[in-house]
Parts: C-alpha cells; sequence; structure tokens
C-alpha cells in the first residue's frame, strides 16, 4: 500500500511539472515535491549555462545544516555535481565516517536531461545514509524534472524573439505583465515577496538634441547592458518605452530591492556612455521601488506606484532611489 502511494505521488507530481512552460515555476514545484517524497536537509537545483561549461545554482532549500556550492565548474572532476553532469547518470555519495553536526554525510546527485541534451543537475544531502527505493524515486522524477524544464526553456526560447524590444533587446511591456504575473501567483503560494524597480533616464532629451537621435538610441542599447550587467542572473530587465525601465526582482522585499537600485543608480551615473560617436556621456537616473505582498497585490497597480515613486524621486532631486509609501 505505501509503495503504491509512493508511485502514486510521483504520477502526480510528474504530471504536476508538465503542466506548466515557465522554468522558475517548474523548478518550485519540483522541490515541493521531493520534499515530500525524500526527506533531505539540502536541495539545489543547478542549470547548465548555454553559453559557458559551467553550471550555476539557481535555487536551493537549506536548513541551515548543509553547505551548498553556488558556483560548480563542470572542469572540476572531484565534485560528483560534475560528475553526475559529465557521466548523465546519478551519483550517490555515502560516507560513513562521523561528521560534524553541520556536514553532510551522504548525498545523491541526479542529471536532468532532454533528450541527448544536459539542462542542469539537482542535487540532494543530508547526514543519514539515502536508500535504494529513495535513490529510484529520486531518479524517477528527475527524469520528469529534465524533460518538463527542457520543454519550458526551449519554448521560452522561441517565443522570446515576440517578446523584446526591437531596439534594446530587453523584454518588452507585454512580457513584463505577463512575468510579473506569474511571479505574484508564486510568490502568494510560497509565501514569499517579489519587488518592482521603475527607472527613468534623467534629462535624456538633452543626448538627441546635442548628439542625435541615433548616438541617442545606441546610448539606450548601453543602458540596457549595464542594467543586465547590474542585476542578477534570477532577475527580470525590461524597457518599459523611451528611457523608461522596469526591473523584477523575484524573491526580493523592498529593503533588499532598495539596496539592489542603489547600486544600479550609482552603476548608471559612474558609467561614461559613448552613443557610438565617441562621445563621453554622462547620465544619471531615478528609481522607484515597490514590492507585493508589501505595497500591492497585482501587477498593474505595482507598475502604478513604481513609477509614482519614481516621479517623487525625479521631483525632489533626481539622480535618488525612493521608496513607495505603504
Amino acid at each position: 500500500m505505501q509503495e503504491t502511494g509512493i508511485k502514486h505521488e510521483l504520477f502526480e507530481a510528474a504530471v504536476a511539472l508538465h503542466s506548466s512552460l515557465a522554468p522558475d515555476e517548474i523548478i518550485q514545484r519540483a522541490l515541493h515535491a521531493l520534499n515530500r517524497l525524500l526527506r533531505a536537509d539540502a536541495w539545489a537545483v543547478y542549470l547548465k549555462d548555454t553559453h559557458a561549461d559551467h553550471l550555476e545554482m539557481v535555487r536551493a532549500t537549506n536548513s541551515g545544516a548543509v553547505p551548498v556550492s553556488a558556483f560548480i565548474d563542470l572542469g572540476d572532476r572531484t565534485s560528483p555535481v560534475a560528475e553526475a553532469a559529465r557521466e548523465r547518470q546519478m551519483v550517490a555519495v555515502q560516507s560513513a565516517e562521523t561528521t560534524d553536526a553541520g556536514a553532510p554525510s551522504a548525498m545523491l546527485v541526479a542529471p536532468l536531461t532532454a533528450g541527448p541534451r544536459l539542462i542542469g543537475v539537482m542535487l540532494a544531502a543530508r547526514r543519514e545514509p539515502f536508500s535504494e527505493d529513495e535513490a529510484c524515486d529520486l531518479g524517477v522524477l528527475s527524469r520528469s524534472f529534465g524533460l518538463a524544464l527542457g520543454n519550458a526553456i526551449e519554448h521560452r526560447g522561441a517565443t522570446r524573439q515576440t517578446l523584446i524590444d526591437d531596439l534594446t533587446r530587453l523584454y518588452n511591456v507585454r512580457y513584463l505583465y505577463e512575468s510579473l504575473d506569474a511571479e505574484i501567483r508564486r510568490a502568494r503560494r510560497y509565501g514569499s515577496a517579489v519587488s518592482v524597480v521603475f527607472i527613468d533616464l534623467d534629462g535624456f532629451k538633452s543626448v538627441n538634441d546635442v548628439y542625435g537621435h541615433r548616438a541617442g538610441s545606441f546610448t539606450l542599447t548601453e543602458v540596457a547592458q549595464l542594467l543586465v550587467a547590474s542585476v542578477r542572473e534570477s532577475d527580470f530587465v525590461a524597457r518599459y518605452g523611451g528611457d523608461e525601465f522596469v526591473l523584477m526582482l523575484p524573491e526580493t522585499a523592498s529593503q533588499a530591492a532598495m539596496q539592489m537600485a542603489e547600486r544600479v543608480r550609482a552603476a548608471i551615473a559612474e558609467h561614461r556612455f559613448t552613443g557610438n560617436v565617441g562621445a563621453e556621456i554622462h547620465l544619471t537616473a531615478s528609481f522607484g521601488v515597490v514590492s507585493y505582498p508589501e505595497h500591492a497585490a497585482i501587477a498593474e497597480k505595482l507598475i502604478e506606484l513604481a513609477d509614482a515613486a519614481m516621479y517623487e524621486a525625479k521631483q525632489h532631486r533626481k539622480d535618488s532611489v525612493q521608496l513607495a509609501a505603504p
């Protein structure tokens, strides 16, 4: 009866994974299902960078007992994560040695594959050894996880071209609202936060007036590149229109968002843009910050409040960051 129940849970978990085309939501669902099926002190999901031969940890749950590395090079052949990725098969590490209270003695590491493609790796760690049945359950779900994640990543790549701004190659407004809606739903389900940062360049019209519109357009692409380089891999950068941009910061409350906005503000102020005409263009920007659930519960309201906070920053002294009123 117990085995039948576990098989049913595995089937239900696999169905849930394939019912979404959002990579972040699939990862969250997989970790939720795994926590129900298999006890571990820590879980980590690594995704393979499509442009370089390395794995980067994109999500982890940690009881505080087991440290997990945030970055693992596939060239490190001593790593069980690298071995699972290289060999495309599960790696089990079971230590017979007595360890400190905070150190793991057992790990299960499973590759995430979609056909011949390696998508990433998932890891479970705890102090007690894993059983063969637990390893089997992890293997079954990791196969469904890899296929679902591979489909989602492929779908995202195929649709991305219709969801990006032609000039800056950032995401456009349509995709901003879709993604923010999805992130709010996920935050509501798991009791987390999501923040929005509205950015407006100060006095950008003068760039067009002095250097011409072609230089102005190129400067906007330079700003876009700077924004992408200044935020985390998991963050979302969109061009809202004209010289306005929006950042969406998943799993980020307002104070952390304020700190991120301040770092981006300083990066823009310190940078010298060229406009592709060899100029040294100095720019500043005004920022408005809001968070779910602190300020609003729907995407449209969050954007509206972030815009209002940005306008308040611009009215006061520009080149500044303003948090929306609660």
